[in-house]
């Protein structure tokens, strides 16, 4: 299985929308965590149609700083415990067998 992280500083570029995005279609992650994201929750919430990562849970900070997005695979059941300005704590309850 293949968990990419990535401090991104920041979505506001079309640019950098279009290098993560080639990025998890070249690596093929299930599941993707973004800090820094610096964007709205709606803005966040809706890459998830770009990276073919369906499930998305993210927590946006008041302001331009911070942000926590965590995006995961179809085939992938998460439970989230803890959601806050400096944590996604989520539990895989059902990972299949053989996925790499």
């Amino acid at each position: 299985m293949m968990i990419l992280c990535w401090n991104c500083r920041g979505l506001g570029r079309p640019r950098k929308v279009q290098e993560l995005v080639r990025l998890v279609h070249a690596q093929r992650p299930k599941f993707l965590f973004l800090s820094e994201t610096r964007q709205n929750k709606r803005f966040v919430e809706g890459l998830r149609w770009r990276l073919g990562l369906r499930n998305v849970v993210s927590y946006i900070e008041e302001g331009k700083g911070g942000g926590l997005a965590l995006f995961w695979d179809e085939s992938v059941d998460v439970e989230l415990f803890k959601l806050g300005e400096r944590i996604i704590d989520v539990f895989i309850c059902n990972m299949p067998f053989g996925i790499k």
